[in-house]
């Protein structure tokens, strides 16, 4: 990309997020649910999007204020410094503030070309006050006026010169270093409308501070044929490893479950009409989005169309003082296929009278009518699963003797068993419910003893920081609903059952539990909180346990100390619909203001 596209691009996107207005809450536009007219063209592929223009830049210094409040004001100052040097000589006067800004590419594959075919489109109230504002005096001076609407001028940067054409068009003005693209917005075309993109992406499209839409329908008549060549690959591969060269310390399963993943994703890329990410400066924190939308007769779709989202109600009522917070209620083809995946539950390959009977076991787990399932855990010690099922005296009973049916050399979990699980049913009571005790006894160097040495030490560091070699799980039910807890010993397990259970009040009651929750969708398919010093911490430890298992690793980070004060959650959600899949991320300001005063020292030592 030549610099002069570089300067034209970062000079207007910057610019439209360069001003001061104040705005308080986050902009729900006034179009959102109604169709909008764009002004480029219906079959760009890929295009940029900043909403809000001057109020863009003032709502992402009010989320460095809350996120890294010492160093807000500093941060601040560098940013308008760099935007007032990048500005110089320009005006923003013919600028609407409440405008919206584009970066369109028109041709993917012309991107590393010197003239890329991408345009920047910017709202104005007159075109000739545009000019005379925002060019710079010197760019003023090389101004042509052009035959068919497109205008040029000379526009210099590093000491590279390139010839910038533009196009009135009334409400917008087209800019581009590719003639044939002003050309193309000089002439007759037809513009895009947020309806093509399905209701939900052209909402989430409109409504975030900045955001990306990449049309798959044209993306997918451009390149899939190189798709589909390139899963032609892929499958030869699997193949391949299959014939006898297995990827080392990948079993017959893991494999059959990597390929079933890998179709999938080159099955939603071809069924995918349409792909939006999104980033929304909240006073709150940063809100993130990544959302498709697939064509209603495709085999993804199959899978989604009978999601229906709900509160996942149950999650506050969870047990304070863990780490990590899901909930999830999925259909059954998807429910399905998750367990499939994850493979809870595996015989050794060689074993086929053992896999056939934990199969039979997994398909009566299933017909007990899985209803959802809530889990609490800090990895490695303590682990509360809650899983709801129509029948709930079949589930436990069949999950009783899935651990019973395990052998050495079996699976739990992905990690291999040095022994066969020891089972003692009816072991404990708490809560009015009665427990099965599990012992478990895993066997890490048999794990990954047929990895690559270099992966070897480094998954081993991971395993050992995330499991014990030898676990208890506890395993009963109410009649409901399967409750499963994991502890150092029943004492351990026996005060989170109590906690739960009893009703002492969960970690809803958190207020920065509240505020996470609120800034995620109100219904969700999956959802998932983590306590913020909690999970650095652990992750930062994980991280220097591996840095320390693989020799002449170039980074070794020293403790990572908690801080002082109101817990608060980083949040994740994923919402399955008919046609339609979101991911939402929330990053709260104070969780950010976590991670700055307790990763900071780390940077420091670094330096």
């Amino acid at each position: 990309m030549s610099p002069g596209l570089r300067l034209l691009i970062a000079g207007v996107a910057l610019a439209a997020a360069a001003g001061t207005t104040a705005t308080a809450a986050a902009p729900v536009p006034e179009t959102a649910g109604k169709n909008v007219v764009l002004p480029y063209p219906a079959k760009a592929p890929v295009v940029l999007h900043v909403q809000g223009l001057e109020q863009a830049r003032d709502r992402l210094g009010k989320l460095l204020a809350a996120a890294a409040p010492d160093q807000a004001v500093q941060l601040n100052k560098q940013i308008e410094a760099g935007l007032k040097s990048l500005l110089e000589g320009r005006k923003l006067t013919a600028i609407p503030k409440a405008g919206r800004a584009f970066v369109v590419v028109h041709d993917v594959a012309k991107l590393a070309e010197e003239e890329p075919a991408v345009s920047v489109l910017l709202p104005v109230t007159d075109y000739k006050a545009f000019r005379e504002s925002f060019l710079t005096a010197d760019e003023l001076k090389t101004f042509e006026k052009g035959n068919a609407r497109v205008d040029s001028i000379k526009s210099s940067a590093a000491g590279h010169e390139a010839t910038v054409y533009m196009v009135d068009l009334k409400d917008y003005v087209a800019l581009t270093i590719d003639k044939d693209t002003a050309e193309v917005y000089a002439g007759k075309y037809t513009r895009a409308e947020s309806s093509a993109m399905g209701a939900e992406l052209g909402a989430s499209f409109l409504s975030a501070d900045v955001s990306l839409f990449v049309n798959m329908d044209v993306i997918n008549d451009l390149y899939g044929e190189q798709i589909r060549q390139f899963k032609t690959l892929i499958d030869f591969a699997f193949g391949q490893a299959g014939m006898g060269g297995m990827i080392p310390g990948l079993g017959k399963k893991q494999m059959e479950a990597m390929k079933t993943v890998f179709n999938g994703m080159f099955q939603g890329v071809e069924d995918c009409r349409g792909i939006v990410a999104g980033v929304e400066f909240r006073p709150e924190g940063l809100a993130l989005r990544l959302q498709g939308r697939f064509a209603a007769d495709s085999a993804t779709n199959k899978l989604l169309k009978s999601e229906t989202p709900t509160p996942l109600s149950d999650l506050p009522a969870l047990p304070r003082g863990l780490t990590v917070y899901s909930g999830s209620k999925m259909g059954k083809a998807i429910t399905d296929l998750v367990k499939s995946l994850a493979q809870q539950f595996a015989a050794s390959d060689d074993d086929e009278k053992g896999a056939e009977a934990l199969d039979k076991l997994l398909g009566e787990l299933a017909a007990a009518g899985p209803q959802g399932e809530y889990a609490a855990a800090k990895t490695p010690e303590t682990n509360l699963t809650v899983a709801g099922y129509k029948d709930a005296a079949k589930a436990f009973a069949a999950e009783v003797k899935l651990f019973q049916s395990l052998s050495a050399g079996g699976r739990m979990a992905n990690i291999v068993l040095k022994e066969k699980p020891k089972v003692t049913e009816s072991a404990q009571k708490a809560q009015g419910i009665t427990f099965a005790e599990v012992r478990l006894h895993f066997d890490f160097e048999a794990t990954v003893k047929d990895l690559p040495d270099p992966v070897k030490e480094s998954t081993l560091a991971t395993m050992k920081r995330t499991a014990k070699e030898k676990t208890t799980i506890w395993v009963g039910t109410d009649g409901k609903r399967v409750v499963s807890v994991t502890a150092p010993d029943w004492a351990a397990a026996q005060k989170v059952l109590d906690d739960y259970l009893g009703g002492k009040g969960g970690v809803g009651s958190d207020p920065g539990f509240k505020l996470t929750r609120k800034n995620l969708p109100a219904d969700a398919s999956f959802l998932a909180m983590a306590e913020t010093a909690e999970m650095i911490q652990a992750m930062a430890e994980q991280f220097k346990a591996i840095g320390e298992a693989v020799p002449g690793f170039p980074l070794q980070l020293g403790a990572v100390k908690p801080v002082k004060g109101e817990p608060t959650y980083l949040g994740f959600a994923l919402t399955l619909k008919p046609e339609t899949a979101t991911v939402d991320v929330f990053l709260p300001g104070a969780a950010m203001n976590v991670g700055v005063k307790m990763l900071a020292p780390l940077f420091r030592n670094i330096e």
